[in-house]
């Protein structure tokens, strides 16, 4: 939620922030309106993603897919409004297919109930800052596995230009954000507030087989 400031205020939220991200300073004990910028290799004149027009800009998200009768990763390409953050683009995979995909059977486990309020990227460390976890499947299943690897996923994998390797994901509670245990389909199950990778969710990416596959 955007909140109205006078000038100054402004000015001095964005300075703490530009300083917070650029020396890696932990998140505070109160959730704070920031956003991890897009490296300047995403920025329109050096750029290998394509513009649209001059108020708009294509990125890639990952939706799911039923491939095989197994729920699979796709990309999509949407095209946005940047603002100079990572947050516009996670916010389309939370946003899910819009009317166009659906035609095409792409899917998304999330439902309306979750919002970015912020992001830090510290070196290859992107923290993702969420206000609940609603729009997430609320039980132990595929679906809410899928949920976290179509979000991690598209950070690390799909953000051009961006070297992020690992995310973590804190949730706002009692006016202060904790970092959860994220679910994961492949490897060790993670700590209470371990950063995850795509290669955590192997068994989501269209080009996985089972043993038994070969």
């Amino acid at each position: 939620m955007r909140r109205t400031r006078t000038p100054v205020a402004v000015t001095v939220l964005l300075g703490l922030s530009m300083l917070a991200t650029a020396c890696g300073i932990t998140v505070e004990s109160r959730p704070r309106p920031v956003s991890a910028p897009i490296p300047d290799a995403l920025q329109p004149d050096i750029t290998t993603t394509t513009l649209t027009s001059p108020d708009t800009e294509q990125v890639e998200i990952f939706l799911a897919r039923n491939v095989g009768d197994r729920m699979r990763l796709a990309k999509v390409t949407r095209d946005i409004d940047p603002d100079g953050t990572v947050n516009t683009i996670l916010e389309q995979v939370l946003a899910g297919p819009n009317l166009e995909e659906q035609e095409v059977e792409y899917v998304s486990p999330f439902i309306e109930g979750s919002t970015i309020i912020g992001t830090i990227l510290n070196g290859t460390l992107l923290e993702i800052h969420l206000d609940s976890l609603d729009g997430f499947p609320q039980d132990d299943s595929a679906s809410n596995r899928l949920a976290y690897a179509m979000l991690v996923c598209t950070a690390t994998e799909l953000i051009v230009g961006a070297e992020i390797q690992l995310v973590k994901i804190l949730v706002e509670r009692d006016g202060e954000l904790i970092p959860i245990n994220i679910p994961v389909s492949d490897g060790e199950p993670t700590e209470e507030g371990a950063p995850v990778y795509c290669a955590n969710y192997a068994t989501f990416d269209p080009r996985y087989r089972t043993p038994e596959e070969g």
